[in-house]
């Protein structure tokens, strides 16, 4: 594209690209575990492939009995050692991303001198077209998106994959055109080579300190996808708004690539100088290095005009004009559970967003509080339960933006694999109250009734905002993984079904009256 030879930057890769002809160890048997065997069995290296799993219910061991069926050895349960000990001496071993790499397995590896990797990285190895990978805490499934509609009206193919709900892992990635990757810190803990060809940044906030001890080392792993040892990623598009990021552009620049800066800074290459929303649709305007441009899409907030113009960076990068990137993105709108508004004749709006860590959350709540304050005495009426939250800080840090920008906050039951969420629910509610404008805050623990209180309680104008789930289709809800089907965006539909049900009753009921009979 614009007559940058991707082919040659990926061949000059290729020293870091191969993969030991041994056996492999693979450990975790969730999505990204399943696409790394898969690829394994495909590739003459892998002389054999071993797969364990901590898991010993009755999913794991229906996965094992079809992974057996195919020549894997396969081990259940314990801490996965007997699998590094089948091995032999000469191993490589593939993580998936949720396990840490404090863990045993790995660390025995390790001491034994044995290559430890990601899927990510064997998925990065094994990828024949270019790569855009996009890192940050909040925001990468919406800019993902975003970039892979810039790059499909320009003709190119293109898919999701990586790190999300979206697409595949990046090991099950097929065909050879674009891929953008949604890469997360799990993953670059242990990708000792993986570097994109255009690396995006969009911002770092309080997240995974349970995985990464302080806000220092996670930023440090997240700089891993842009500056390794003696290497750097072709291309960098950086949100400088960022403090971390403003850090990073530098670091970048100074190892000698090309970087495009983004935000609303006054100093950033592509510039939001001006964002406007409702809940159903938002007009930015924007100046590039090629000139100024408007754009509309469905994405309302500031921090959905960031991941715009993050896509017009990648755009100006890969020679496209702001008016094809403006054209791309005309009415884009973010993934599903992303301010996905459900509500249609009723008098309030409900919204139902992934936002469920502090920054998230108060980007979320500032966007709609935005649209609420046009709206004279509307109110703001959240549903909240704790996602992940292993760290208290974190529950605390939720509580207080949460109660400083809601009117009515309800606190419930989120999707966590711990146990111990009544204590969670208990710092948020604390915090939510002392942090608080004076808002009502309650506990209703099951999540279907405090959604349906929430939304017969909401006033003409009134916003709904149900957070931390997404499009995500179940709960999570102790550290045993017991789980149960629950998706926030039927069950708004359901509940809304049944007022409009109760209204057309009590209406139909008021218009027989004695003199009609």
């Amino acid at each position: 594209m614009a007559g940058v030879d991707w082919t040659s930057i990926i061949l000059g890769k290729t020293a870091y690209r191969t993969l030991p002809t041994c056996t492999y160890v693979v450990a975790g048997l969730g999505r990204a575990g399943r696409a790394a065997i898969d690829a394994l069995l495909r590739l003459r290296e892998a002389e054999r492939v071993i797969a364990w799993d901590r898991s010993t219910d009755g999913a794991a061991r229906g996965v094992a009995r079809g992974l057996r069926r195919r020549g894997v050895e396969v081990r259940l349960g314990g801490d996965g050692l007997g699998a590094l000990e089948s091995a032999g001496p000469s191993a490589t071993v593939v993580k998936s991303p949720g396990i840490p790499l404090r863990t045993p397995l790995f660390e025995r590896a390790r001491e034994r001198g044995l290559e430890v990797f990601d899927e990510l990285e064997l998925g990065w190895r094994l990828a024949r077209g270019p790569i855009v990978g996009v890192t940050g805490t909040n925001g990468k499934s919406t800019t993902a998106k975003l970039i892979a509609a810039v790059l499909e009206a320009a003709g190119e193919p293109v898919q999701i994959a990586g790190n999300s709900e979206f697409g595949p892992p990046l090991s099950a990635a097929e065909g050879e055109g674009w891929t953008v990757c949604e890469v997360s810190s799990f993953q670059l803990e242990a990708t000792p080579s993986f570097l994109p060809e255009l690396g995006v940044f969009t911002n770092l906030t309080l997240e995974h300190l349970a995985r990464h001890t302080d806000m220092e080392s996670y930023a440090a792993i997240k700089r891993a996808m842009f500056i390794r040892p003696g290497r750097v990623v072709d291309t960098a598009i950086v949100n400088i708004d960022d403090r971390f990021g403003r850090r990073l552009a530098a670091e970048v620049v100074e190892a000698g690539t090309k970087v495009l800066t983004y935000g609303f800074d006054a100093e950033a290459d592509v510039r939001v100088e001006s964002a406007r929303w409702d809940m159903r649709q938002a007009r930015q305007h924007l100046r590039t290095p090629a000139g100024a441009v408007d754009s509309t899409t469905r994405l309302p907030g500031r921090h959905n005009a960031s991941n715009v113009a993050a896509a017009f960076a990648v755009g100006h990068a890969l020679g496209l004009s702001p008016r094809s990137t403006s054209r791309a993105l005309n009415g884009a709108e973010g993934p599903p559970g992303r301010w996905e508004v459900l509500s249609g004749s009723e008098e309030f709006d409900v919204v139902v967003d992934f936002a469920h860590n502090p920054d998230g959350i108060r980007r979320l709540l500032e966007t709609a509080r935005a649209v609420t304050n046009r709206r004279g005495n509307a109110g703001l009426r959240v549903v909240f339960g704790p996602v992940g939250l292993h760290e208290p800080s974190k529950a605390r840090a939720i509580g207080r933006v949460a109660g400083a920008l809601s009117d009515h906050l309800i606190l419930t039951t989120g999707t966590v694999n711990y146990d111990g969420r009544l204590v969670r629910i208990g710092e948020l509610r604390e915090a939510a109250k002392s942090g608080g404008n004076g808002s009502s805050v309650e506990v209703v623990l099951d999540r279907r009734e405090a959604i349906e209180r929430a939304i017969e309680s909401a006033s003409p104008g009134d916003i709904v905002a149900v957070l931390g789930i997404g499009a995500l289709p179940r709960l999570v809800i102790d550290a045993a993984g017991t789980s149960f089907d629950f998706d926030d965006r039927r069950v708004v539909r359901e509940v809304l079904g049944d007022q409009r049900n109760r209204a057309r009753s009590a209406s139909n009921g008021a218009a027989i009256t004695p003199a009609s009979r």
